[in-house]
C-alpha cells in the first residue's frame, strides 16, 4: 500500500473511531487530523470535508454489502444485509445515522434506496407509463421510509431482529395495507 493510501485509510480509521465515541456533528476536521497525526491541510488533500469521509466509508464498506441485492435481491434482503453489517460497528452507525448534515449517511442511503426502488419497479413504471419525475417521487417516498426505519432501529439499540422488521415492511407493501 502506498504512503498516500496509508494516510487516506488513517483518516478514515480516525473518523470512524471518533464517530464511535461521540456525535458526528461534534467532530471537527481538525480533531480528525490530530487523531491520526496529520495537519488539516493534509486532511484536505484527501477529502473536502468530514462528509466526504462518510462517502468513502459508504463506498468502501456499505456499497459492497448492498450491491449484490441491487440486481438479484429484494428490498427486505437488502435492508437485512445492511442491518447485519451495521451491527458489526454498532456505535459508529448509530452515531452516523443520528447526523443530519449535508451528504450524511442518511442522504447516501436514501439515494441508494431511491435508485434501488426505481430499478426494481422499472417494469411496473413502464407498464403504467409513469413519467421519470413521478418515478423519482414514489421511490424517494419509500426510500425515506426505509431509511427512517433503519434509523429508528439503530437508535433503539439494534435490538429488534432486522429480518422480522424488513419482513413486515415487505408484507405491508405486498398486501397494500396503507392503500
Amino acid at each position: 500500500m502506498s504512503a498516500s493510501e496509508i494516510t487516506k485509510q488513517a483518516i478514515i480509521h480516525s473518523t470512524k473511531k471518533l464517530a464511535s465515541e461521540k456525535p458526528f456533528q461534534k467532530i471537527s476536521v481538525l480533531e480528525i487530523a490530530r487523531h491520526c497525526g496529520i495537519n488539516r491541510n493534509t486532511f484536505y488533500y484527501y477529502f473536502t470535508d468530514k462528509y466526504d469521509v462518510v462517502q468513502c466509508i459508504f463506498d468502501q464498506e456499505i456499497s459492497p454489502v448492498l450491491q449484490p441485492h441491487f440486481q438479484n435481491g429484494g428490498l427486505a434482503d437488502s435492508v437485512s444485509a445492511l442491518c447485519n453489517h451495521m451491527k458489526n460497528e454498532k456505535a459508529l452507525y448509530v452515531r452516523l445515522l443520528e447526523d443530519n448534515g449535508h451528504h450524511c449517511l442518511r442522504d447516501l442511503l436514501v439515494q441508494y434506496y431511491t435508485d434501488f426502488l426505481i430499478h426494481k419497479a422499472q417494469q411496473h413504471f413502464e407498464q403504467h407509463q409513469m413519467p421519470d419525475q413521478h418515478q423519482e417521487i414514489a421511490a424517494r417516498f419509500y426510500a425515506h421510509g426505509t431509511v427512517g426505519m433503519i434509523g429508528d432501529w439503530a437508535s433503539r439499540g439494534m435490538k429488534i431482529d432486522s429480518t422480522l422488521a424488513t419482513g413486515l415492511i415487505a408484507l405491508s407493501a405486498q398486501e397494500k395495507f396503507f392503500v
